[in-house]
């Protein structure tokens, strides 16, 4: 998913956003390339990647545990859980950065 909106928040600033929001998960940064991306990881098998690109939040399902997510692939994103996390994320940061275009 990706939320569109000016301002977005700095990398730092958003890091601390979702720490707020989501206390009771790990929220962590992720040394991915070409830049780096937020892991707001649920439980050891479901989880969000974000990342920020100029006026974007991209939001995308992942696998945050790196040896299950070898073995997961893509079919991970295709599982209802992943799916509703990706979504309750999703609209935290529509509702929190663009108000006007939930």
């Amino acid at each position: 998913m990706i939320v569109q909106g000016t301002p977005l928040p700095t990398f730092n600033e958003l890091i601390e956003v979702l720490k707020r929001q989501f206390s009771n998960h790990s929220v962590y940064t992720f040394d991915s390339k070409p830049q780096k991306s937020i892991i707001v990881r649920k439980s050891a098998l479901v989880g969000v990647q974000i990342t920020v690109r100029d006026n974007e939040i991209i939001i995308d399902a992942c696998c945050p545990n790196i040896f299950i997510s070898a073995l997961i692939g893509l079919v991970s994103t295709v599982f209802p859980p992943y799916h509703h996390f990706e979504m309750k994320v999703t609209d935290f940061l529509k509702n929190k950065y663009n108000p006007g275009h939930v």
